[in-house]
């Protein structure tokens, strides 16, 4: 009977675990090819934010510090997931954040979550939320 428990408490690790296993599974690599070409301009070359610099005006809206790593422990890999593929509109923030499933695959855009978790090494984000 004991190991029944220990069977069920297993499988409902790794099931609930499993949106986070997905981005560990991304290629941070890849992840930064697909940041550079989609996402680069407004969050800038380490993920700090607006990057523009000074050449034009930054937007009407604050550009989150992906690089902050008080900022990113807060996210889940399912939020970063939900957020790049289907736009801000899409968890409750801005529509100027656009969606970006329609020209990265999921499996491109779970590189890009790692990409953005390797920005933060040491700290990782809640993985089941």
């Amino acid at each position: 009977m004991s190991g029944r428990i220990i069977l069920l408490v297993v499988v409902g690790i790794l099931t609930l675990g499993a949106p986070g296993l997905a981005a560990q599974k991304g290629d941070p690599g890849q992840g930064k090819v697909l940041y550079v070409e989609y996402c680069l301009q407004c969050h800038g070359g380490r993920g700090e934010g607006w990057g523009w610099s000074n050449k034009i005006p930054p937007p009407p809206v604050p550009v989150p510090d992906l690089s902050d790593p008080e900022l990113m422990k807060q996210l889940s890999d399912q939020y970063l997931f939900d957020i790049i593929k289907g736009g801000g509109e899409v968890v409750g923030k801005t529509r100027l954040m656009p969606p970006a499933g329609r020209v990265i695959s999921d499996e491109g855009i779970w590189d890009v979550v790692a990409y953005l978790r390797s920005l933060t090494r040491s700290v990782q984000g809640p993985n089941n939320k």
